[in-house]
């Protein structure tokens, strides 16, 4: 296509904001989210600028932690302020499919997001089986109806539901998939029941689709009118061996105001539960995070995968949310080479602060409550004293304040009068036994519980 004045412009306009903010982010970042095609201008009209990023989540990094510095320069070389939107390849090129949507009777809203897939779902012992079922739902539609999939927020569920749209349009095209919210279920309903959509019939528009996700089925709560269709909907869909998935945060039977025939319906299927990812689950899901960023896993310390895991693993969301903020800091401080346990900690330290202030244990804490377990001395576990009893304490301890505490290996070794690599050596042997030693695992869970108890005290 040949190029315009115009496209020349908006090139022009682009290159001198990529010079103006190029010196505030790290080179090495700013090669992956902006060297080549990875991130253009659009368009530019009435005020407004598109960019468009090569992946969905180079799009959210830019959006979460560059947008007002690109609005900011922008707006000064356009000597207007200006709009910003920061999208990505996939999404911008779904536009004319949106378009085309916009003549659907009912969900015209509705879009599976294409970033959402069986490859960058990371598998751990927690969501095996819901993985598992979720291709069942793909190569054998219609055999488990439904498929429930229940855990609570942000454990995977919605990634699921998108996973399992996109594989069915990759292997049927002519398959018609349609995700949604019960919350769309409900507000689409309440239209056409008030008669804004007479010309058509919901009912007759389910009888379309042949792969329904619904999300968060829990809300449909309390909707009589809407539970009364979506009662019929589920009918109409398994009568047809069509699939159906659903996913809530609780099990079938702790669903509440749902009428028990829907209830009954829900749990006559495959119901799966997903629960809290374990370490290295949560370490693998961060270099997955690494991988899509464009960046290498050698760029980090080992460690610092593990703080993040060990601190903000409490669902992927948060984890992910602690490492867009991390990547942010590297942007922002243009930290070279590698990123050290250390240098992550200084980013988090005014949160580690609050922990500290909100808590009341400290490594001197666990010392005491490991003492007291064994019926021994502080002194004892803190000497050079190597009989096993004592030692097996004393790498207890070193265990629980690194992985309660998320204190640095030195930090620790201080207090032990233990260098770096004996603590590491020490901390790893736990790690080592727990696979294999049940009194063990015991041991740690109750002084775990015992010290977590006296921080939330």
């Amino acid at each position: 296509m040949r190029e315009t004045s115009r496209d020349k412009q908006i090139g022009t306009i682009y290159n001198e904001l990529i010079k103006q903010i190029r010196g505030s982010i790290n080179p090495s970042l700013f090669d992956t989210l902006f060297s080549g095609d990875s991130f253009e201008l659009k368009s530019l009209s009435n005020n407004k600028a598109v960019f468009v990023a090569d992946s969905e989540s180079n799009a959210t990094i830019i959006r979460t932690n560059l947008l007002t510095p690109i609005q900011q320069a922008l707006s000064k070389l356009m000597e207007t302020p200006m709009e910003i939107e920061i999208t990505d390849k996939k999404t911008y090129a779904k536009r004319d499919a949106l378009v085309a949507q916009a003549n659907r009777s009912f969900f015209q809203n509705s879009l599976l997001q294409q970033n959402l897939t069986f490859e960058n779902f990371v598998i751990g012992p927690n969501n095996r089986d819901a993985y598992l079922a979720s291709l069942i739902a793909v190569e054998n539609p219609g055999n488990n109806n439904p498929i429930f999939l229940y855990s609570k927020s942000g454990l995977g569920k919605t990634h699921l539901l998108h996973a399992i749209g996109n594989a069915t349009q990759a292997k049927y095209p002519d398959k018609k998939v349609l995700y949604i919210t019960s919350d769309d279920f409900i507000t689409e309903f309440v239209k056409y029941s008030l008669g804004n959509k007479d010309s058509n019939n919901l009912k007759d528009f389910f009888n379309t689709i042949d792969l329904l996700l619904v999300d968060d089925i829990q809300f449909l709560a309390k909707r009589e009118g809407s539970q009364m269709m979506f009662f019929n909907v589920f009918n109409l869909l398994v009568n047809q061996h069509k699939q159906i998935v659903l996913t809530s945060d609780r099990s079938p039977s702790e669903l509440k105001d749902l009428p028990d025939r829907l209830v009954s319906r829900f749990a006559g299927g495959l119901s799966i539960a997903i629960t809290s990812p374990n370490q290295q689950t949560l370490v693998e899901i961060l270099k997955m995070k690494i991988k899509i960023s464009g960046l290498k896993e050698e760029m980090f310390e080992p460690e610092v995968l593990t703080y993040l895991a060990d601190n903000y693993g409490k669902n992927v969301r948060e984890l992910e949310g602690a490492y867009t903020n991390l990547l942010f800091a590297i942007a922002t401080h243009k930290q070279q080479g590698l990123i050290t346990l250390d240098f992550t900690r200084s980013v988090f330290e005014a949160d580690e602060e609050r922990k500290v202030k909100s808590g009341k244990v400290n490594i001197d804490s666990v010392i005491t409550t490991v003492a007291d377990y064994y019926g021994m001395s502080e002194n004892q576990l803190k000497s050079k004293v190597r009989t096993s009893q004592i030692a097996l304490a004393r790498q207890i301890a070193m265990y629980l304040s690194r992985k309660i505490l998320s204190l640095p290996y030195q930090e620790i070794g201080k207090v032990f009068g233990k260098d770096h690599s004996t603590v590491l050596t020490n901390v790893q042997k736990i790690e080592k036994m727990k696979e294999t030693d049940e009194s063990l695992n015991k041991v740690l869970n109750e002084l775990s519980t015992k010290i977590k108890a006296e921080q939330r005290a």
